[in-house]
């Protein structure tokens, strides 16, 4: 055991329920981290009193130095401690990462492309506390620029808290005909489990709507300014083995904001949405390069209701808050938010959405990363649910749903995913926006 690198591999010869205690544990290589931050961290390993204990809890601490993302270099060594029977010292080697950081990268998202970067500061009072500023540029996102100050709760690298400022300017042209810029403040708490990851946020934002030459009289009703006062929840917890072409593994995705709280802002209500997928691998062979055939099932959903103690001359969601249903990520064969119950490209207030596609590798590309794939769509939407029971709203979402079936080629990146489909549609309304031909969509999430 002596002068050993810690891993996780058991002492040998050591049973697991041996009493063993930490005689002392010493930090060595660390400048700029306060002493009183790394025994909030390490403290909890001199409660162990058994060998098992005591390898768990160091493991814990590795896992929370390496989360707090300021050193490069965690080694742990335990040593025999001769003097005092069953006990060892542990010591911690840390190298401690550089202040400043500097990053770019391309995102993508429901057919849309960003550039982002970022610059920031670490560790900036020796408590793993960042201040970041953030940008980004794309072809739906002209500009959008954040600012933010996080830091661990409690020196729990599981539980942040920070507060931040952003504004952005994001053309919705692509489906409606108007811009809108926005400004935000508010505070916000991250935290994560073994079940997945919690947000919670506070925000006051002003938006400013901006119709375009284009726009129809229901867009141009929209514009001016106006403010939102929300919270926000939402909570994720992915099991898939790649977020861009999964093959087995499950992804879920709760999301709620209560808009007009205390009676703050110009609009009021209260916001529901659910994205799950499943995908299971139905031939899986030996080598990579074989074919496989995984099904991917997914759904959607979302709902608006009013609260019954809305203040007067309180509105219901705006245009760039409702829900949107259609396009080559969402129920394919069909325009970005062509499912519609309107005329009125403004959204809904309900919707859900289906589907399922089984993909396959292409004889002889197997080499490629490209997949071919066949899809089946389905999903609906109401424009609104003012007054509505929810009974009734279901009822209305599943009366007339919209279908479309297809097939294409996947070409996957670790930064995105494109598809390039003939899309059938099947069943629509006379509202809708189809598309019976081929369609090109990139991005991560797709139904």
């Amino acid at each position: 055991m002596s002068n050993t690198a810690f891993s996780d591999t058991p002492i040998p010869h050591v049973p697991a329920e041996a009493p063993l205690r930490v005689n002392a544990l010493r930090i060595l290589g660390t400048n700029a981290t306060r002493n009183s931050f790394l025994n909030s961290v390490t403290s909890n390993v001199f409660n162990a009193d058994t060998t098992e204990q005591v390898l768990k809890r160091v493991q814990d601490i590795a896992a929370q130095l390496q989360k707090h993302d300021i050193f490069d270099e965690i080694k742990i060594y335990l040593d025999t401690n001769h003097d005092i029977a069953d006990t060892v010292d542990v010591t911690l080697h840390l190298k401690e990462k550089d202040k400043g950081l500097f990053e770019t990268k391309v995102n993508v998202g429901n057919n849309q492309a960003e550039l982002n970067g970022g610059v920031g500061l670490r560790n900036i009072f020796g408590g793993a506390e960042s201040v970041s500023a953030n940008f980004a540029f794309g072809n739906r996102t002209k500009a959008s620029v954040e600012g933010a100050i996080e830091t661990p709760f409690r020196g729990n690298a599981n539980t942040k808290i920070g507060v931040f400022v952003n504004g952005s300017i994001r053309d919705h042209s692509q489906i409606n005909a108007y811009k809108e810029s926005a400004k935000a403040t508010g505070v916000r708490l991250k935290g994560w489990t073994q079940y997945g990851e919690h947000e919670v946020a506070y925000a006051v934002t002003h938006r400013d709507v901006l119709a375009l030459p284009t726009a129809t009289a229901g867009v141009r009703s929209q514009s001016g300014t106006n403010e939102k006062s929300s919270v926000f929840h939402s909570f994720v917890r992915d099991q898939r083995d790649d977020s861009v072409l999964p093959t087995k593994g499950h992804y879920l995705g709760v999301f709620q904001e209560l808009a007009g709280l205390g009676g703050r802002g110009d609009t009021n209500y209260l916001k529901h949405e659910l994205n799950a997928s499943y995908h299971q691998s139905l031939i899986d062979s030996k080598s990579k390069d074989d074919a496989k055939f995984v099904l991917s099932t997914s759904f959607r959903a979302g709902l608006f209701s009013t609260m019954l103690d809305a203040p007067k001359g309180s509105d219901g969601p705006k245009i760039s808050d409702r829900f949107y249903v259609g396009g080559p990520t969402s129920v394919r064969g069909f325009k970005m938010g062509g499912i519609r119950e309107t005329e009125e490209p403004v959204g809904g207030e309900g919707y859900w959405a289906a589907g399922a596609s089984l993909i396959a590798s292409v004889p002889g590309l197997t080499h490629l990363p490209v997949k071919a794939h066949a899809f089946a769509n389905a999903g609906s939407i109401v424009s609104s649910t003012k007054g509505v029971s929810i009974g009734d709203t279901i009822k209305a979402l599943s009366e007339a749903p919209r279908t479309s079936a297809g097939f294409g080629l996947i070409f996957h990146h670790s930064i995105a995913r494109i598809e390039l489909n003939y899309c059938i549609p099947l069943k629509y309304s006379s509202t809708d926006l189809p598309e019976p031909k081929f369609q090109f969509g990139f991005g991560l999430n797709f139904l």
